[in-house]
C-alpha cells in the first residue's frame, strides 16, 4: 500500500505542476503594463509629429517673410499687395485677389500680406504679416521694413 500512495502522490504532484499558469491577477497586472508602455509610445510619437508640422510651418514662414522683405527693397514697388504661397507641392508665388485677397485654386497654404504704411523723404515703411490660407488665421509673424527709394 505505501508503493501505491508514493506513486499516487506523484501522479497528483505532477499533475497540478502541469496545470498551474498564470492567474488573472497576474495577466491583469502585465495588460496594465503593456497597455501603460504603449501609450508612452503613442504619445510620444505624436508629440514629435506635431512639433514636425510646427517646425516645417514656422520654417515657411520664416521663408515667406525673407522673400516679401527681399521683394519691397528690392524693387520700385508701388502699393500694397497680396501674395500666396504652396509649402506642400512649392511652385513661384501667385499673387492674391488683391490686397488681403483671396488666394487662387491650388496648394496654397500661407498668404503674406505687404502693406504700405507711409512714405517720408527717400524711405518707405513697409509692413510684412503671413496669414495660414484659406483658415486666415495668422502665424504670429509679421515685421515692418524700411525701405529706401
Amino acid at each position: 500500500m505505501l508503493g501505491v500512495r508514493r506513486r499516487f502522490g506523484l501522479v497528483l504532484t505532477d499533475r497540478r505542476r502541469s496545470q498551474s499558469g498564470a492567474t488573472l491577477i497576474e495577466v491583469m497586472v502585465s495588460l496594465m503594463i503593456a497597455s501603460l508602455a504603449l501609450s508612452l509610445v503613442v504619445g510620444t510619437l505624436s508629440t514629435g509629429l506635431l512639433d514636425a508640422t510646427l517646425a516645417k510651418r514656422n520654417t515657411a514662414v520664416q521663408a515667406v517673410m525673407q522673400y516679401e522683405m527681399e521683394q519691397v527693397t528690392a524693387t520700385a514697388v508701388s502699393g500694397s499687395f497680396s501674395d500666396c504661397f504652396a509649402t506642400e507641392a512649392p511652385t513661384a508665388p501667385a499673387p492674391a485677389t488683391g490686397y488681403q485677397g483671396a488666394c487662387p485654386p491650388g496648394p496654397y497654404t500661407l498668404r503674406a500680406d505687404v502693406n504700405l504704411q507711409s512714405t517720408s523723404g527717400s524711405a518707405s515703411l513697409w509692413s510684412i504679416s503671413v496669414s495660414g490660407w484659406p483658415s486666415g488665421s495668422g502665424t504670429g509673424a509679421s515685421l515692418q521694413v524700411y525701405a529706401a527709394h
